[in-house]
């Protein structure tokens, strides 16, 4: 499954957040497939690609990973992950990788409706679909929506809920922009699928709405 898969937000909020993982199986396609990942990244930067990266690279594309470095570290990799902000941009990205025919799995998260039509118009076929199913136990215990929005950009929890509200702070108080807190936040997620163009939306949205400053 993928470490996307438990975005938390709203059906708008999440309608133009997309992550697609390319990933190659041990014993299968691993061995050597260097140049695939190189032909995939290239497809990736041809449409309007938001962020990108694998953990293997120790930082993701927004945090410093230059293309051409990170093409030439992917004979030691398996997998690419890159995060897109519109769905012309994920059509366009499928729609290359089927003429490629590179034999790599691929997986997109989103919107399980917005991810069959796209597949469709791509010409592609489900193969399988993995749903989350929500979120169990002491619910209390979770930082507040807002929050929760933005951590769970980051599948294996390396933004804090601190860092996530130290930066809502300087936001509302002017000292940063949305679009610099969002920067910031993405440093710490060295795979690739924190989508700043979102978080720069509830960023913005967050701090012009009303808020109990004792909740900070």
């Amino acid at each position: 499954m993928s470490h996307s898969l438990h975005r938390y937000g709203s059906v708008d909020n999440l309608r133009n957040d997309f992550c697609i993982y390319s990933r190659a199986a041990r014993g299968v396609n691993r061995e050597n497939c260097g140049d695939k990942l190189r032909c995939i990244l290239e497809i990736y930067l041809s449409e309007e690609v938001v962020n990108f990266g694998s953990s293997h690279s120790g930082k993701c594309y927004l945090a410093g990973l230059k293309p051409e470095e990170y093409a030439s570290s992917l004979d030691n990799s398996y997998g690419i992950i890159a995060t897109f902000a519109d769905r012309e941009a994920v059509l366009g990205v499928l729609k290359k990788m089927k003429e490629e025919g590179l034999g790599i799995s691929v997986v997109v998260s989103g919107l399980i409706e917005e991810v069959k039509n796209i597949a469709t118009e791509a010409g592609l076929t489900l193969h399988t679909a993995l749903l989350s199913l929500g979120t169990y136990g002491k619910k209390n215990l979770l930082p507040e929506d807002e929050v929760l929005q933005i951590v769970t950009m980051c599948g294996h929890s390396l933004v804090s809920s601190g860092l996530v509200r130290s930066v809502f702070k300087k936001v509302r108080s002017g000292e940063m922009t949305a679009e610099e807190g969002a920067l910031q936040l993405t440093r710490p997620c060295s795979c690739g699928i924190f989508n700043t163009v979102r978080c720069q939306e509830l960023m913005t949205q967050a701090t012009d709405s009303p808020r109990n400053e004792d909740s900070e």
